[in-house]
């Protein structure tokens, strides 16, 4: 069955499911046939993408997902309380494990104690300019390497390439000079989410990457026993700074090795949000991935972008240099790659998070212990009120926007809003976006 048959199907099965007071569905029938369609497509990006319909702009929606309900809200006030729902009733954390298996894959302690989520919204937010020209360096590299100049126009597959990229710049950031030479993506990960679950020889690949991590770790610590945690010539990284964090078993190279793997699996490889588990159902990483790669496409269908977007960033660097701050001051560029996150949706449904007790919206629509719970994105992206011609693509769309009287610092690529939820939104807002957008 193609996609475009299982899109129509599925379509055909699904709309018009509305949910008011009680949580009603499709027939017996159309479930069965719905949940048989989704479970042949579990080992594709995201079943859930496949069900266009499913999303409406008028209320809540129930769809089976896999094992499970997956309940969408998709109105603006409804959104809102969603978001503003406790976590002790509505848990990312608690949807990310039973999804993706990760106390039993990586460890108890990966979830129950997340610091390293703290490092990357302090100190990796608080470095951004410390560590931006190791990152613009080893970004130049890494395009020096995958796309080499040529005299004759080339063909290239830009995904792969962006994932190697980006697995650079981000281990260059994680471990720094020279381990992350030793970290080489397997693409085929990032194209499904479903992989890990799946991989029985993760203890391999952990001892593995303990082999090369170890002795580092080692050095590391040896220093720290000697002098301290601020000892000479201390490395600018997050293996640093998990090190000055990591207390008790969390210490050992083990663990030490975990944390970083599985920075990895959500900078690179994965839709789940082990790096950010309380952002959206989107990796860190993955979502500029993605973006970029959509982005560079875009400027190749429309090359009239080009010139504007590189005279603003030749003066930008002319008045400021490569710097933190001069990223901040390229507007069109900015406007573009948010442009892309608008209207290249890469994921159908943003913040999903796993129902701990019965919660009540305020118009009455219960929601039952047990279920998946998401926010329409395609409803918030494509609201003609907020986006005049949504479904056109206009890359200075947020640059006109802020050349407006008093939206300066408004609506740059790290800003959410109830409108924009690709990086989710409010509390659970993914807190790498920052270093994401640099």
């Amino acid at each position: 069955m193609s996609s475009t048959d299982f899109d129509r199907l599925s379509q055909s099965l699904s709309t018009g499911v509305h949910f008011n007071e009680h949580l009603s569905t499709c027939s017996w029938i159309g479930f069965t046939l719905l949940t048989i369609l989704l479970a042949f497509r579990i080992f594709k990006p995201d079943p859930l993408a496949h069900i266009p319909a499913v999303g409406g702009t008028g209320s809540i929606y129930r769809v089976p997902d896999k094992d499970r309900w997956h309940i969408i809200v998709s109105r603006a006030d409804q959104i809102k309380e969603f978001f503003k729902t406790p976590d002790d009733i509505l848990s990312v954390n608690g949807y990310i494990d039973t999804t993706f298996f990760i106390s039993y894959l990586m460890g108890p302690t990966l979830m129950s104690n997340l610091y390293h989520v703290g490092i990357v919204r302090s100190q990796l937010n608080r470095n951004l300019g410390t560590i931006f020209n190791d990152l613009r360096n080893e970004i130049h590299i890494a395009f020096d390497d995958n796309i080499r100049p040529t005299d004759d126009w080339t063909a290239i597959h830009a995904y792969p390439k962006m994932v190697e990229v980006v697995a650079r710049a981000s281990n260059r950031i994680f471990v720094g000079l020279p381990m992350y030479a030793c970290y080489r993506p397997r693409t085929g990960i990032s194209q499904n989410q479903y992989r890990l679950c799946f991989e029985y020889k993760l203890s391999k690949s952990v001892a593995i990457a303990a082999k090369h991590l170890g002795p580092v770790i080692k050095e590391r610590q040896d220093k720290i026993d000697a002098y301290g945690h601020d000892y000479p010539e201390k490395p600018v990284d997050i293996l640093s700074w998990l090190m000055e964090e990591a207390v008790g078993e969390e210490r050992s190279i083990e663990n030490l090795t975990k944390r970083i793997l599985s920075l990895n699996f959500a900078a690179v490889h994965t839709t789940s949000m082990v790096l950010c588990p309380s952002s959206h159902s989107e990796g860190l990483l993955i979502i500029y991935l993605q973006t970029f790669t959509s982005a560079l496409y875009h400027l190749a269908a429309e090359p009239h972008y080009i010139p504007p977007m590189r005279e603003e960033i030749e003066r930008v660097i002319a008045e400021e240099g490569w710097t933190k701050t001069a990223m901040t001051k390229m507007r069109k560029l900015d406007s573009f790659l948010k442009e892309n996150l608008r209207h290249n949706v890469i994921h159908f449904v943003s913040s999903a998070g796993l129902t701990l007790k019965d919660f009540t919206f305020s118009d009455g629509t219960v929601i039952p212990k047990g279920s998946v719970v998401s926010a329409a994105v395609h409803p918030a992206h494509y609201n003609e009120e907020n986006y005049p011609d949504s479904e056109k693509f206009d890359g200075f769309r947020y640059a006109k926007i802020r050349a407006q009287d008093g939206y300066n610092n408004t609506n740059q690529l790290v800003n959410t809003s109830l409108d924009y939820l690709s990086f989710g939104h409010g509390k659970h807002a993914c807190p790498g976006r920052f270093f994401a957008g640099k």
